[in-house]
């Protein structure tokens, strides 16, 4: 007479995917619904938080299943294991922030040494940590290069430039609709002479010194930053430097400093792309 073992299913298996299927695609969802501006800051981050509480309990739901398969046999390891694995994917984020969290404990904001007692533009928050505080960039340079270089870094940064003063007061359009006389009488001016695209109003040529304001935006969240760039030329050397200040984040995660490294990154890149130009830090 044969005979054979009941094996039992391991019902914390199911529940346990269920958890952390939900937990994963709660993530993109909670995203994409605060770039279209549908979930403010305050419900992102509850609704982060619910996905990283759902994803851990997922995961300690796995491991007991896991556990039961392995002890007692019982059916459900594979939906187990997967369980598991997808759970640990949803938590990947949340180590990374942790851990980042961690390396940047504080502030919102960095900035290059040149620009720590300068006043040239509200920040939101001083550095508070030694970390917030850069090197910045002198190039044997004039100021207009450096400033042609910064801007084409700004735009392969996909940073929005707002404003650009200049030590000089940039010349009105000669090609503009003028004035004759002490009438003030249109002068005519053909349709075909008119420049087929709007002119660029941040071309500023021949000065000594340009300060950009700009706004640089966080990978995935799109976190705003409010920028400030100045150049200034002294002498043969140009000196650069810059600050970034997050506009809604209370600690920005090593964002801003990001930022900066990036940026000035990309200066140097230009500069040698544009007269193999060493920088000096």
């Amino acid at each position: 007479m044969a005979g054979h073992y009941i094996r039992t299913r391991a019902r914390t298996a199911g529940w346990a995917w269920s958890f952390a299927a939900f937990a994963v695609a709660l993530i993109p969802v909670g995203i994409v619904l605060f770039r279209l501006n549908l979930l403010d800051l305050q419900n992102l981050s509850w609704t982060l938080l619910l996905a990283g509480g759902l994803a851990a309990f997922g995961l300690l739901l796995a491991l007991m299943a896991i556990a039961k398969v392995w002890r007692r046999g019982a059916v459900g390891g594979g939906r187990a294991v997967s369980a598991l694995v997808v759970a640990s994917i949803a938590l990947l984020p949340f180590a990374g922030a942790a851990f980042l969290y961690r390396q940047y404990p504080e502030g919102s904001s960095a900035e290059t040494a040149g620009l720590v007692d300068a006043a040239l533009a509200p920040v939101a928050s001083a550095p508070t940590s030694p970390d917030a505080v850069l090197a910045g960039r002198d190039y044997q340079a004039t100021a207009s290069m450096v400033y042609e270089a910064a801007r084409t870094t700004l735009e392969q940064e996909g940073i929005e430039i707002t404003d650009v003063a200049s030590s000089l007061t940039p010349p009105r359009d000669s090609e503009d609709l003028g004035v004759s006389g002490t009438v003030q009488v249109p002068v005519p001016t053909l349709r075909g002479s008119l420049a087929a695209e709007a002119p660029d109003r941040f071309a500023m040529k021949d000065a000594r010194e340009y300060t950009i304001q700009a706004v640089a935006y966080a990978p995935i969240f799109a976190f705003p930053s409010d920028v400030t760039i100045r150049i200034a030329e002294e002498g043969a050397q140009t000196f650069i430097d810059m600050r970034s200040a997050s506009r809604d984040l209370d600690r920005d995660l090593g964002q801003n400093r990001r930022i900066i490294v990036s940026f000035l990154n990309g200066v140097d890149e230009a500069m040698r792309a544009a007269e193999g130009i060493v920088p000096e830090e």
